[in-house]
């Protein structure tokens, strides 16, 4: 992945506190996920809980990979968009 879209990446705005973190559906979501782990924790406990939280932590970094992926497409769709509105930014940032 190109460095510098890492770098953007990383100082975009976080996702809490943004439009899509007030939606009713994420809050929904969210609540049934935080939910489900909590009884699955509280059912099996002991080694299924920490393996149940290792499961979490890497398939947050899966999703941050998609998430990287999208953030990027949506980089090269801006930048091809304002080179069609401008056709001498000869590929500026946009």
């Amino acid at each position: 992945m190109d460095p510098h879209i890492e770098d953007l990446f990383e100082k975009a705005p976080s996702f809490f506190g943004g439009e899509a973190s007030f939606h009713p559906d994420y809050d929904s979501c969210s609540i049934t996920a935080n939910m489900l782990e909590d009884m699955m924790i509280e059912y099996f406990g002991g080694e299924v809980a920490r393996l149940m939280g290792e499961y979490t932590a890497a398939q947050f970094e899966v999703e941050r990979f998609y998430a990287l992926h999208y953030f990027y497409q949506g980089y090269l769709a801006a930048k091809a968009e304002l080179k069609q509105k401008r056709p001498d930014a000869k590929g500026e940032t946009p």
